[in-house]
């Protein structure tokens, strides 16, 4: 893993800032923070049972990731670019979609919100941490099909992105 040449990538900072963001916001937005005619939507808490529900979710998102991790192996990194001894992983949790270790970071980050707060402001993380990390692996994809001909191919069978 080359963390110098990631520290540098700006995807890596952004998705750092949203993590830490969302990591902070989640638990102080319901009850402390006022939204103005938002603020019935987004800073409330739900009842237990639903909050449960984003524990499940959460659970979900961990074990992708880590699925995702052991399939990838020695090719991770957090940038976009792949290592340069990298080789293209299709198997594993790859065989399912394209990004695995992103479709867990977002249903972890939806499950989080949604353990400390409410169904809405859930959505709203879920539906903005899909969006990023989509933009993130069309990033990726362009150094994936520059270093590796085949994974044109493999787009072709793997059809989804994140999610």
């Amino acid at each position: 893993m080359d963390l110098v040449k990631a520290a540098r990538d700006p995807w890596v900072w952004g998705q750092t800032v949203l993590m830490l963001l969302i990591a902070v916001a989640a638990p102080l937005v319901p009850g402390h923070i006022n939204l103005g005619q938002a603020d019935f939507l987004l800073s409330r808490v739900d009842p237990g049972r639903i909050r449960w529900f984003g524990g499940v979710i959460l659970i979900a998102g961990a074990s992708v990731l880590v699925w995702g991790f052991r399939s990838l192996g020695r090719n991770i990194t957090p940038g976009t670019e792949p290592l340069p001894d990298a080789e293209l992983v299709t198997s594993g949790a790859y065989q399912y979609v394209r990004h695995p270790i992103y479709t867990g970071i977002v249903l972890l980050l939806t499950g989080y919100t949604l353990a400390w707060s409410n169904w809405t402001l859930a959505l709203v993380v879920g539906l903005v941490a899909l969006r990023y990390f989509q933009a993130k692996a069309r990033a990726e994809e362009r150094w994936l099909i520059r270093r590796f001909p085949a994974y044109e191919d493999y787009m072709r069978h793997v059809r989804r992105r994140v999610l």
